[in-house]
C-alpha cells in the first residue's frame, strides 16, 4: 500500500500525471482510452494529477474496493 509506509521523492513536475502521459506515449493508448483507479483523487491527493490531466477516474477506499471495481469492469466486458 503506497504512501502509508513509504515516501516517494521526485523532481518537481514528476507526478502520476507525468507518468500517465509517458505511459500513453509509450503504449500508443491515448489517455481518453484509459481509466485511472485510486484512493486519493481529490485536490492535494497523490492521485489527483490523473484527474488534472483529464483522465476518467474512479475513487476507491482501499485495495479490496479496487479489486471489486476491476472485477466489475471485467465482468461487463464478457
Amino acid at each position: 500500500m503506497g504512501g502509508a509506509t513509504s515516501m516517494d521523492v521526485t523532481r518537481e513536475g514528476v507526478d502520476k500525471g507525468y507518468g500517465l502521459k509517458k505511459l500513453a506515449e509509450a503504449s500508443g493508448f491515448p489517455l481518453d482510452a484509459m481509466l485511472f483507479i485510486g484512493d486519493a483523487i481529490f485536490p492535494g491527493g497523490n492521485d489527483y494529477p490523473a484527474k488534472e490531466i483529464g483522465m476518467d477516474t474512479v475513487r476507491v477506499r482501499d485495495p479490496d474496493e479496487t479489486m471489486a471495481v476491476i472485477a466489475a469492469i471485467v465482468a461487463c466486458q464478457k
